[in-house]
């Protein structure tokens, strides 16, 4: 229009050209100084050449914004009521669930088995990446039958909905009217960890090596990193020191993982050790926290239906709901750390080698990582190049 290519606009409706009060004030200065006409379809032919015709226009437009300002209101309005009812919004049917008569929810046996086994491999220590590549080989469709990625993995995990709870805006308002597929520890477990600046950014890369990062100079204290090395048609894997100069560890790989391997299984195998990684032991603590949880939630709608009854003002609501949320963070986050000592299933006791060597690399990382710190001494300028068990020191986590 501003370049004269334009005589003529036709529209619907004005709210369908403008309902921000600013751009109709650019497109008016531009129609008047354009000589350009517009003719709508249910308003018939503004002149914005007059000062009634534009009077017309702001008029309609302002309307027009009232009507959007409020549709958004009313629709926000009813997603939290939703919300707060914890019934179904609309939209694809979660993973996991399917709706009887288009408005009960149930399970889907096998949809929530696949979400138990992707939470389980989280709260294990496996990657993101892992587990899409283990949906994907097997063949298991998103609900809109697609391959997954790893943003649609990583919402899976981090829905409220899998632990029967219902969120607004990123917030818990209330229980869910779909039935819970895994417990709320587990889901804030899985949350915590997902979360956590410290966990690896880099979509999942695989981990190849099983004591990488987890190694350390027997010298400095320092992560060893992988090397490798060509050789008779294959290369050879090693971790080294990453400090330079001499006197810092170099190891090959094959016996000192085999080594470490052998002696977590050899400590897993005393007893109780392996109770310890198989969950959170203070069961008692535990529900009481869910429960304070509970009572915490109950209050905080009490306060709703108080303030919508005129008992308390919006400062107070907001003051109450502060604190509230406060503490119900600080029992997430306790409940969360409780749960990361799931490290291993209780079933692994049956033939803990068995499991072990079917768990997969970044699964017996997460292992490796909660029972004990491995250290390797360098060796000696004297000594024969060769593994000695004697250079490896243990610092135990777990007793």
């Amino acid at each position: 229009m501003d370049a004269g290519a334009v005589q003529g606009v036709i529209c619907w409706h004005t709210d369908r050209l403008h309902r921000s009060p600013r751009e109709l004030e650019e497109y008016i200065d531009i129609s008047e100084r354009r000589g350009v006409t517009t003719q709508t379809v249910k308003a018939g032919e503004i002149d914005l050449s007059t000062p009634s015709g534009r009077a017309v226009a702001r008029t309609l437009g302002a309307w027009a914004r009232y009507e959007s300002e409020h549709k958004s209101e009313r629709i926000t309005r009813k997603k939290l009521q939703l919300a707060q009812s914890g019934s179904f919004s609309g939209g694809p049917v979660p993973f996991g669930w399917t709706l009887d008569g288009d408005t009960t929810p149930r399970i889907v046996l096998a949809d929530a088995a696949e979400i138990r086994k992707a939470i389980a491999a989280t709260i294990a220590g496996e990657s993101i990446g892992s587990i899409v590549r283990d949906l994907n080989g097997r063949g298991v469709l998103t609900r809109r039958g697609g391959a997954w990625t790893s943003t649609s993995v990583r919402n899976l995990l981090l829905r409220p909905t899998n632990a029967g709870l219902s969120a607004y805006r990123g917030e818990i308002v209330g229980a869910s009217t779909f039935p819970a597929i895994i417990s709320e520890d587990e889901w804030r477990t899985v949350c915590s960890i997902i979360s956590d600046p410290a966990r690896r950014s880099n979509g999942g890369a695989r981990v190849r090596h099983l004591l990488a990062g987890l190694l350390r100079c027997g010298t400095c204290g320092a992560a060893m990193k992988t090397s490798s090395r060509a050789g008779g048609g294959a290369a050879k894997f090693y971790y080294k020191c990453p400090a330079r100069g001499g006197g810092h560890a170099f190891q090959k790989a094959e016996p000192i993982e085999h080594l470490i391997s052998e002696v977590v299984l050899a400590r897993l195998d005393q007893p109780g050790v392996l109770a310890r990684l198989n969950g959170p032991q203070d069961q008692e603590r535990q529900h009481g926290m869910q429960s304070e949880a509970a009572t915490l939630r109950g209050r905080m709608d009490e306060a709703a239906e108080s303030f919508a009854e005129g008992l308390i003002t919006r400062k107070q609501l907001e003051a109450i709901n502060h604190r509230v949320q406060a503490r119900l963070e600080a029992i997430g986050q306790e409940l969360a750390v409780a749960g990361r000592a799931s490290v291993i299933p209780s079933s692994a006791a049956d033939n803990l080698r068995a499991w072990w060597e079917a768990a997969g690399t970044e699964r017996q990382r997460a292992v490796i990582d909660a029972v004990l710190t491995p250290f390797v001494d360098p060796v000696g300028k004297s000594a024969p190049r060769k593994f000695d068990p004697d250079r490896v020191r243990i610092n135990w986590k777990i007793s």
